[in-house]
Formats: C-alpha cells, sequence, structure tokens
C-alpha cells in the first residue's frame, strides 16, 4: 500500500493543482461520484475568478487597453507565474505592472507597465491611512531661514508616478466615451494621486513639481527639495506649490529632524 504523503506535502501538491499544474492528488481526493480532475477544476475555477476579479478592480484601464481576453491570458498567467503572497485580496497585484513589462505578448506596449503603476498607486492611495492636515500657520508664521531647515511630512496617500510615456493623457483618454485621438508615442508625463476626503484626485505634475514632492516623499529637508524644484525650473513657484499643498491638506507633519 502506498504510504500517504505528509500534510504539507499534500497541500502543496493541491496548490500546484489549483494553479494548473497537469499533476492532480487524485488518489488523496474523495471524488464522490466526481472525477478528481473535474473535482479540482471547481476550486480552481473559483480561484482564478476570484483572483482575476480582484486585478480587474484594481486595473480596469489596463483591461481597456487590451481588452477581455488579453486581461485574462495575462490575469491566469500571473496567478500562475506569482500567486498570491496575502490572504488579503485588496494586496494582490502589486506587482502586476512589473509582469507586464516582462510579458513578451505585451511588449509592443511600452507604455502599458507605467499605466499600471498608476493605477496601483491609486489602489494603495484609497487604502492609505488618514492623518490630519497641518494648520497653514506654522509654516506661514515660521521664518524663512527656519522653513528651509524643516522637513515636511506629506500626507501618507500621496503617491508620484514617474513615466517616459504620456500616462496622464492615456488615463483621460480611457475616460472618454467617445473616440478621440491619442499618440501613445508623445513626450513623458508625471501622475500626483492622492485621497481628497473618501474620494481619489490626481493631476498631472511638473518637472520643478516632481523633484519638489518626490523629495520630501523620500524624507529630505525643504532646502534640498526647492533646490532640485528649481534645478528641474529656474521659474518654479514655491510659494503657489507651498500654499496648494497646504490648502489641500497634503502637508499633515513638520520637523527640524
Amino acid at each position: 500500500m502506498r504510504a500517504a504523503p505528509s500534510l504539507p506535502e499534500l497541500q502543496q501538491r493541491f496548490a500546484d493543482a489549483l494553479l494548473g499544474a497537469d499533476t492532480v492528488p487524485g488518489d488523496w481526493i474523495a471524488g464522490h461520484d466526481l472525477d478528481p480532475q473535474a473535482r479540482i477544476q471547481i476550486y480552481r475555477n473559483l480561484v482564478f475568478n476570484n483572483h482575476a476579479a480582484a486585478l480587474r478592480t484594481a486595473y480596469p484601464v489596463v483591461l481597456k487597453l487590451v481588452g477581455e481576453d488579453f486581461f485574462d491570458a495575462a490575469a491566469a498567467r500571473y496567478l500562475r507565474d506569482r500567486g498570491s503572497a496575502s490572504g488579503n485580496l485588496q494586496d494582490y497585484g502589486a506587482d502586476f505592472p512589473d509582469f507586464l513589462a516582462h510579458m513578451p505578448e505585451a511588449a509592443g506596449l511600452t507604455y502599458l507597465p507605467d499605466v499600471a503603476r498608476v493605477e496601483w498607486a491609486r489602489q494603495e492611495c484609497y487604502l492609505a491611512a488618514d492623518t490630519a492636515p497641518l494648520d497653514p500657520a506654522v509654516l506661514t508664521d515660521m521664518p524663512e531661514d527656519d522653513l528651509t531647515k524643516l522637513k515636511l511630512t506629506l500626507h501618507p496617500s500621496v503617491r508620484l508616478v514617474v513615466s517616459d510615456h504620456p500616462i496622464w493623457d492615456i488615463w483621460i483618454f480611457c475616460q472618454q466615451t467617445a473616440a478621440e485621438h491619442l499618440n501613445p508615442a508623445s513626450e513623458g508625463q508625471t501622475v500626483l494621486i492622492w485621497r481628497d476626503g473618501h474620494q481619489l484626485a490626481m493631476q498631472p505634475a511638473t518637472n520643478a513639481q516632481r523633484e519638489f514632492i518626490a523629495a520630501l516623499l523620500a524624507g529630505e529637508a525643504h532646502a534640498a527639495a526647492q533646490a532640485g524644484a528649481f534645478s528641474a525650473a529656474p521659474d518654479f513657484d514655491l510659494a503657489a506649490c507651498l500654499h496648494w499643498l497646504l490648502q489641500t491638506g497634503l502637508i499633515t507633519g513638520c520637523s527640524s529632524h
């Protein structure tokens, strides 16, 4: 009589079968008048449908750009090759943009991974913690010399996606119902994403805004962030940018360390 596999072995074989492996642990499945392969297929379909639905929810613009058949094929391969590292489906798909970047069938869609990065940034933004905004008077009443030494903390929901492709234009294009012209070969764009109350907000960012906000997100002091912005655009309106960040509630703290 053949020895039964250990529990870890059985679990691994079952997991492999769910993700499409040819070998099914049929000897250890109680079929109850149903072929073991058919019984596994029931669970396999359930696993795929749940995970594909999670990807569709997180990446609706990618879905619109590539179509359902392509998306479902990519979703099946992604599940098989990378699986899930979390029991929370809201975490599933974090590296889907990187997967698309290495998918041979998507090689001609060079902008697709960055569009996907925008979508995942929106997912992260929506799920990010909330923090009370900084009182604008804290900064407006501060001497400029002291201000340059500060590290400004941005709201946890703030995300920047930088691309060599026109990801903002592509995003807007995909929100339209009427057919319009889109040139995906035009210059790159940066998208700023944040949460405004319970709603997601997005807008394109200039090169100077990108440098300034990226430096703040990296924990750099105000002076270094300011220098990076002016290097990108000498006419950068720092006061207007700070005013907008304060009024939008995206600066949540400041420290001299």
